[in-house]
């Protein structure tokens, strides 16, 4: 693998959109893609549409619009699969050497192609470029307020689970040098896929950087489509890669928690045990802490604490095991 640094108008770039009951939206994301392109020079690209199983008349759509567009190529499936499914066929189908990844509604607008590509331009040394509207700068317009509030906390709490920190993990807007993310072994269906692509792309080692971003609500989330905010089944898979990439985090300051616990109650059985006239003397308290409860309290903060330290270790393991899986792809 070697990185390749010449300008961003001499390499060629993909743009992969993947879409869901989108055909009242094509032509005009094509157009908006074209000429933002054509506004930095950029004339060797491809535009790869990917349906995910729509529903309406966007694939055949799509098709028709191909037969007049030569940088345009659309591929997908007829049974819907998720962003993730999409996204990965799309990366696959790709032949760019920066592969550009944009919602398909543009909620972030098309301008956010030309500022990651500038980016990857400017910094050489950096694999990977995502649009970030929690980070200073970014900025989000007419999301709904619950939507935002939990997208936020979502996006607050992986900020502590990469290194180095990122705002925004959750995104689906960002650039990518063709080496950098076509040699993971990316399996997520859902939107997930964005977590564990960042995941693997720090484990490798690849280079990320931020860049501000304004994510504004179009008309299309207000419909009852695929776009409908599914809190539930997000929040628990946020919930599950963070236990993943920082399972001490959760385990170890349990544990210690536990520990902490056991400690006071030893302090309580003691002081009711031995100290006259105590005000504990013949309380619920006093019953409730005994020998055998702290040391269900010990072994379980041990227990928790180990889990954590088992947890670390797997994650080493596993970042090993992502490296060797690109170097296998990439021969």
């Amino acid at each position: 693998m070697s990185k390749n640094f010449t300008p961003i108008k001499e390499q060629m770039v993909s743009i992969v959109a993947p879409m869901f009951n989108e055909e009242d939206n094509l032509e005009t994301t094509l157009l908006e893609v074209k000429k933002e392109l054509a506004s930095h020079d950029i004339s060797n690209y491809e535009i790869v549409f990917v349906n995910d199983g729509s529903s309406d008349n966007t694939w055949s759509k799509a098709k028709a619009l191909a037969t007049n567009e030569d940088k345009l190529r659309v591929v997908g499936y007829p049974v819907n699969q998720g962003r993730g499914k999409a996204i990965r066929t799309g990366i696959d189908a790709a032949e760019g050497d920066i592969i550009v990844t944009i919602d398909f509604d543009l909620t972030y607008d098309a301008a956010h192609i030309g500022r990651m590509l500038k980016t990857l331009e400017e910094n050489p040394t950096t694999d990977v470029v995502l649009a970030s509207c929690y980070m200073p700068g970014g900025k989000t317009i007419g999301v709904a307020p619950f939507r935002l509030f939990v997208s936020k906390m979502a996006n607050l709490l992986y900020r502590y689970a990469y290194s180095p920190q990122v705002y925004t993990s959750t995104c689906v807007v960002r650039a990518y040098r063709s080496y950098a993310v076509k040699g993971l072994e990316l399996n997520s269906d859902g939107k997930e896929i964005h977590l564990e692509v960042l995941s693997k792309v720090l484990a490798n080692g690849f280079k990320i950087k931020e860049i501000p971003g304004t994510l504004t609500r179009r008309d299309g989330e207000a419909k009852g489509n695929r776009k409908t905010f599914k809190f539930r089944s997000q929040s628990i898979a946020h919930i599950i890669y963070f236990v993943q990439e920082k399972p001490f985090a959760i385990f170890g300051l349990l544990g210690l928690l536990l520990a902490i616990l056991g400690f006071l109650s030893t302090s309580i059985l003691f002081y009711t045990r031995f100290a006259d006239n105590s005000v504990f003397n013949n309380t619920i308290l006093s019953r409730l802490v005994s020998p055998n409860f702290i040391i269900i309290l010990f072994m379980s903060g041990l227990q928790m604490m180990g889990i954590g330290f088992l947890g670390i270790q797997n994650n080493i393991l596993k970042k090993e095991l992502f490296k060797i899986q690109r170097m296998i792809n990439e021969k």
